[in-house]
């Protein structure tokens, strides 16, 4: 018996200089109708490997890696208690190149991948709109949403998971 096919993952395309304004995420945000949350994380990519994807005019892609189950969340309210404990107020300076510890990819009402966030825990979170992570205002809004959901909320649940499914 042959493996089942997998769908292909939806990819997020951009290019372009990146931006310092905090509010970049919450506009992007705003067409929002549907996220998928799930242990992983996410990795920039250049299109054509053979650029620097450093570069801003290079054209980039973003690569979602998952470990385990995903979340997925439509309800009004609820969709937007999660976008709004991702209001973040400073940013790092400091560009991770680790995937991070969870993935939120978020869907427009037509099902088009629209953002892709990289949750690094208790409390960083990098979008390919930003040069570097951001810190969030209030990282335990984002810690109670993803208990409320059964997900890791901080750094020792998530090794703790990641160990039981390994066993």
């Amino acid at each position: 018996m042959g493996r089942k096919a997998r769908k292909p993952r939806p990819e997020l395309l951009f290019a372009g200089a990146p931006t310092f304004d905090l509010g970049a995420l919450d506009r992007g945000l705003a067409r929002a109708a549907r996220a998928e949350v799930g242990i992983g994380g996410s990795l920039v990519f250049a299109v054509d490997p053979d650029q620097d994807v450093l570069a801003d005019e290079t054209p980039k892609r973003v690569a979602v890696y998952r470990r385990g189950p995903v979340v997925s969340t439509s309800g009004l309210a609820d969709l937007a208690a999660l976008v709004s404990s991702l209001t973040v107020d400073a940013f790092t300076d400091f560009l991770c190149m680790c995937p991070g510890d969870l993935v939120i990819e978020f869907f427009d009402a037509e099902g088009t991948l629209i953002e892709i966030v990289r949750i690094d825990l208790p409390g960083s979170i990098e979008c390919h709109r930003w040069p570097g992570g951001a810190k969030l205002a209030e990282p335990e809004r984002l810690a109670a949403w993803l208990r409320a959901h059964d997900l890791p909320a901080d750094r020792d649940d998530l090794c703790a998971r990641l160990a039981a499914a390994e066993a």
